[in-house]
């Protein structure tokens, strides 16, 4: 018996990484695509759209499935189903408190027609229901078919945008990207809503509604998650951020050719790797020191220092094979892009590190080292971005990680060596 629930537990973290897979690629493709397709300068639009996207989707989100897994562990269906429309009400209040600031960041960095925000808005909202699917999923088994679902209407993006581009004969343009997405976020959410309609089996409330139990109180459970997860999300994205106020357009543009490459890498990182190897780590802090975890994180962290060089040499090896026609086609420069997989690599072992922190509750020490490095990073970033362009902004990025890895790799090593178990 203890042999099939391991196997179906194996299966079913098979069948997570599959999909999630999938859906990652999908939208990777549907992201090169369009950035890779559209004129330089509706490039850096775009890619400044999908950034702010990123930063408010998860936003709305505000971590709360944390705060659920914590509190639904164990429980039946009927109470997470219970905590998940709770969260529907919490989310619909992010959403009235932050599409203001989210349009305003769009008028202020992309320079997009009102139409455009319109879409971006329809976009940001379907965006963040397609991100708790997965979440979801990662908590009950009954939520798969949302993420296969998910995965769907990305598949279609790609699909519909690179026909646009190679095979229809007029072109891409950022007003028919924007349109198709926000076309597939509509139809996407009515297809989650009447799915997640048909399995939800609630209990009911216990009590009426109160706005400062239902609402204020969800923010100050998931609070500290939330700032440990936005301050990692900025780390990674706030170069981004910097060169779309700093430099023109088309620099933007060219930016953000290289970053979806490496951002393409990291997503495969959090997905195959770190994602996966999380709740082994936090189940071993109960039974394990910290040797033992730095022992499982330092060999999952070798699959991470294989795949950075090799996507650099497959891009090394397609520019070689086409005399140069490839990077010149699509303006890549391989030094910038082997300067941020450096980034990458360091955000990556860093991220181990922080995650053997956490798993022994010490979230608040994580939160005080990323506050730290991403405060001495915003100003590198300004100084070097403004001085040397976009390798300015890439040299940033390595910079900071390596800050970041230097505070909690040093805190971690302390604790190897006090033999410390949660």
């Amino acid at each position: 018996m203890d042999r099939l629930v391991i196997t179906d537990q194996r299966r079913g973290q098979l069948y997570l990484i599959v999909v999630k897979l999938l859906d990652v690629a999908a939208r990777a493709g549907f992201i090169l695509a369009a950035t890779y397709a559209l004129p330089i300068s509706q490039a850096g639009q775009f890619g400044l759209l999908t950034t702010l996207v990123g930063l408010f989707a998860f936003g709305f989100n505000f971590e709360r499935h944390i705060d659920i897994q914590r509190r639904t562990a164990g429980q039946p269906y009927e109470v997470f189903d219970r905590y998940v429309s709770s969260a529907l009400g919490f989310f619909a209040f992010n959403w009235v408190l932050m599409v203001p600031l989210f349009i305003g960041a769009i008028v202020l960095l992309a320079q997009v027609s009102p139409e455009l925000i319109a879409f971006a808005v329809v976009i940001v909202i379907g965006e963040h229901l397609s991100n708790q699917a997965y979440f979801f999923a990662l908590i009950s088994t009954r939520y798969y078919p949302l993420l296969l679902l998910v995965a769907a209407k990305n598949l279609v993006l790609v699909g519909v945008v690179l026909y646009q581009a190679l095979l229809s004969g007029t072109g891409l343009d950022l007003g028919f990207v924007l349109a198709v997405w926000a076309a597939g976020a509509v139809l996407c959410t009515a297809a989650l809503a009447l799915m997640w309609l048909r399995i939800r089996i609630a209990a009911p409330r216990e009590r009426p509604f109160h706005f400062a139990v239902d609402i204020l109180g969800q923010h100050r459970a998931s609070g500290v998650h939330f700032m440990l997860g936005l301050i990692a999300l900025v780390i990674l994205q706030y170069d981004r951020l910097a060169v779309g106020a700093l430099m023109p357009l088309d620099q933007v543009g060219l930016y953000f050719r290289h970053t979806v490459l490496v951002s393409l890498a990291y997503q495969l990182f959090n997905v195959v790797s770190f994602n996966r190897i999380t709740p082994a780590i936090f189940a071993a802090a109960h039974t394990h020191d910290v040797a033992h975890l730095r022992w499982r994180v330092m060999g999952e962290y070798g699959k991470t220092l294989i795949g950075a060089p090799l996507l650099l040499g497959l891009l090394w090896l397609a520019d070689t094979l086409t005399d140069g026609i490839y990077a010149e086609r699509f303006d890549l420069s391989l030094p910038l892009i082997a300067i941020m997989l450096g980034g990458f690599v360091l955000r990556a072992a860093a991220d181990f590190n922080a995650l053997i922190l956490n798993a022994l509750h010490r979230e608040r020490v994580v939160l005080r080292y990323q506050t730290m490095a991403f405060a001495v990073g915003a100003v590198v970033l300004a100084i070097l971005t403004w001085k040397f362009g976009v390798y300015g902004a890439a040299t940033a990025l390595v910079i900071t990680s390596g800050l970041y890895l230097v505070l909690v790799a040093k805190r971690v090593f302390r604790l190897t060596g006090k033999g410390v178990r949660a």
